[in-house]
């Protein structure tokens, strides 16, 4: 019997909730968690609405304290439980693609009396005519609930106007008061309902006014309850966001009255099922690949608005919920594998619609602003050819050939003026690894510059995925029948290819480096982007002797949890995420990332198939294994976790950050490749699993139109196409099938 996903990846510890849509309810640090309501922030795209809403019970005029008794998260509830003298109350949160964020509130009475109660949702919301923070204004009456128009600012961003409303099932009354700055927590007693609420419901009035605009706008929204003994009651209370006031009275209408809990449970459960059913006996590695798909749908933004243009994934929660160039190229081999191709095209396709007219890509794709001087490397060629040979479209690769023909020339133009083959970083921050020596050795001023194009180094990231780029142009040049520029692209990627093998590999070292392009020298710095040749065709068999002296050495690269970012031997070097004596929010001076480890795998797997070396198969499964489990709160199998970096040596995350659920790396793409062993082609489908202990089993998989369902058990191997069995032996051999 197949998994109830959302029961399975249930735990205690979490609370982020998501529809994958524009609202996202993923505060970093909550402060309120223990409170009624979602009194933390929320953001609406990467804008804070802060705070949220709350709701208060009362008898008498008295309000109710309610005491958290449990706490229960799943990918589509957060379910809170409380208990007081009187009443015992269960909320279950939700937050629905229509962008409703809404809580379904069940309320028990526990005496043998009859008990009547007033219930107010309310929110206290900054107002202000200050220009760099949140403005609220006050838009009209839906019946009894609120519409409010607010406007969200961040430093560098335009500013966005959006709509919310706050509802409550069956209202009664309601009061808006505009007042001064106070304490703005969840405090019944801070607030004007304390003394406006009567016998009768609150004191119905619209006061927005003052001597000035500053202030918080009070909106509370109020019903009564009569409870007979032992008697439950439920009803909704939510806030709908959105670019109108149209469209969040709408979403009011159809849903306030719904069953808000069962439509989250149908709206994720329909995801899951859509997505390729994969269970398998090692416990953590079974967990792992259906919380990697949670992550991908929690930061799904699938609109069409502003410069958002088809769906895609942002890379994690609050200011990084924006599609982002380094993580774009993740999710792209991620979301391949799903039986729709719409969010991986996407993926790419943003970038090219919002692409600059001198070829760069943006670094970060804003609904309303695009980032001015922000840029990061990513490996288009390969994750392009990739997604093609899952879901191969030919309409699609004509439409992106000419953008990314233009990023090539970009990078000739601009990042390498030297016309060597090799490709300039021009600041820490676009390769997305920051603080690290790699950029001392041509500027010890490198760590000290903003996002400034202050130094040039030939970096070993920036010229491989260039290559790799090329050598796709050449390859949709073929399919496009452009054979001139098929020979033009392979010629220019053979020149990169020369260039990286003559200037980046030391053959006494063994291993690849950056160079300086004031001398061309190797700088001789140590990092996991050394290994990132052995992705490609530049690499021999002559090679591998340096992969594995560095690679696997635990003195370098092989930490306990590897793989370091930046050798161990690396001057610089620090396991606690310190650089030069101070903790930061992003070093890649030794801390593990997952974006490195999932290169690495495929340096590991790529490298192990192409020279059929079983010394690198094994070190491709135990890596793997361990990266994956080091994903875990203290090896705990029912706390999975994706942070940003991890120490190296006890594989502790970075909690201090605050930032769970980052979507910066690839894993269920390692999955298939790896565990599974599937090799995608042009005309065929090889299948060649590394020799992973365990018993396995996918199912609903489809590539190029062909349902694939393959399962091992220890003794039986069985491959079906198309529900037919065309393979059963009693070993995992090598089979090739041809689409």
């Amino acid at each position: 019997m197949k998994k109830d996903i959302s029961s399975f990846l249930s735990r205690k510890d979490k609370w982020y909730l998501g529809g994958g849509n524009k609202l996202a309810w993923t505060p970093t640090f909550p402060a309120h968690l223990d409170s009624p309501g979602f009194w933390d922030y929320l953001n609406y795209y990467s804008f804070r609405i802060e705070p949220g809403f709350t709701f208060t019970l009362l008898e008498n005029g008295k309000s109710i304290k309610l005491r958290q008794t449990k706490r229960h998260w799943s990918p589509h509830v957060l379910i809170c439980e409380y208990d007081s003298e009187k009443i015992s109350a269960k909320e279950e949160k939700v937050l629905l693609e229509q962008d409703f964020l809404g809580s379904k509130v069940t309320l028990r009475n526990k005496t043998n009396s009859r008990v009547d109660l007033d219930i107010v949702v309310w929110t206290a919301q900054p107002a202000t005519s200050e220009a760099e923070q949140n403005d609220t204004q006050f838009v009209s009456l839906d019946g009894k609930n609120v519409v409010l128009k607010k406007t969200l600012r961040k430093l560098r961003h335009e500013p966005l106007d959006m709509y919310v409303e706050l509802a409550l099932e069956d209202a009664n009354s309601y009061n808006i008061t505009f007042s001064r700055r106070t304490g703005n927590l969840p405090v019944w007693e801070y607030t004007p309902f304390y003394e406006k609420l009567s016998s009768e419901g609150l004191v119905e009035e619209i006061l927005t006014d003052g001597i000035d605009r500053n202030g918080l706008l009070y909106v509370g929204i109020h019903r009564k309850i009569s409870l007979d003994p032992n008697e439950m009651v439920s009803f909704n209370m939510g806030l709908a966001a959105g670019s109108s006031r149209e469209k969040v009275e709408s979403a009011v209408r159809l849903l306030l009255k719904e069953n808000i809990v069962e439509l989250s449970n149908k709206h994720w459960a329909k995801y899951f099922s859509e997505l390729p059913y994969f269970e398998c006996s090692d416990p953590y590695l079974d967990r792992y690949y259906w919380y990697r798909w949670y992550g991908l749908k929690l930061f799904t933004i699938d609109v069409e608005e502003g410069n958002l243009h088809y769906p895609a994934i942002a890379e994690g929660p609050d200011y990084f919920r924006v599609f982002i160039t380094y993580s774009a190229q993740c999710h792209i081999l991620e979301t391949r594998w799903m039986r729709n191709d719409s969010i991986a095209r996407g993926s790419l396709m943003n970038f090219i619609r919002n692409q600059r007219d001198n070829g760069a890509f943006v670094g970060h794709i804003y609904v309303n602003t695009i980032q001015k001087n922000g840029f990061y490397h990513a490996d288009w060629g390969r994750v392009v050819k990739e997604l093609h040979a899952t879901h191969p479209d030919l309409a699609f690769l004509k439409s992106i050939y000419q953008g990314l023909v233009k990023y090539v020339e970009y990078f000739k133009a601009y990042r390498d003026p030297e016309n060597s083959g090799l490709y300039d970083v021009l600041d820490q921050f676009e390769t997305g690894q920051e603080f690290m020596s790699r950029y001392l050795a041509v500027d010890e001023m490198a760590d000290r510059y903003d996002w400034i194009n202050n130094i040039r180094l030939k970096g070993v990231d920036a010229t491989v995925y260039i290559y790799n780029l090329k050598k796709t142009l050449a390859w949709i040049a073929d399919k496009l029948g452009e054979k001139d520029d098929k020979e033009k692209w392979l010629e220019s990627a053979d020149k990169t290819k020369r260039a990286v093998l003559h200037y980046m590999w030391d053959p006494e070292d063994e291993m690849f480096y950056d160079v300086n392009p004031k001398d061309f020298t190797r700088t001789k710095v140590k990092a996991a982007v050394c290994f990132y040749p052995y992705l490609t065709d530049i690499v021999d068999d002559s090679h591998i002797p340096g992969l594995k002296k560095h690679l696997l050495d635990e003195r370098e690269f092989w930490t306990t949890y590897p793989v370091a970012s930046t050798s161990v031997d690396d001057p610089y070097f620090d396991a606690y995420a310190q650089w030069k004596g101070k903790r930061h929010n992003c070093p890649w001076n030794g801390r593990v990332w997952p974006m490195t480890n999932s290169h690495i795998a495929d340096v590991l797997g790529i490298s192990a198939r192409k020279f059929n070396d079983a010394c690198l198969k094994e070190k491709t499964v135990e890596f793997i294994e361990k990266f994956i489990k080091m994903m875990f709160y203290d090896g705990d199998v029912d706390r999975p976790n994706c942070y940003e970096h991890y120490n190296p040596f006890n594989g502790k995350a970075s909690v201090y950050r605050g930032v769970d659920d980052y979507q910066h790396s690839w894993v269920v793409d390692l999955y298939f490749k790896y565990i599974i062993g599937l090799i995608p082609d042009d005309d065929r489908l090889v299948i060649d699993p590394f020799p992973f202990d365990l018993n396995y089993n996918i199912e609903n998989l489809r590539i190029k139109g062909k349902e694939i369902s393959i399962s091992w058990n220890g003794s039986k191997y069985l491959v079906r196409i198309d529900g037919e069995l065309f393979y059963e032996g009693a070993e995992r051999i090598p089979l090739t099938i041809e689409l």
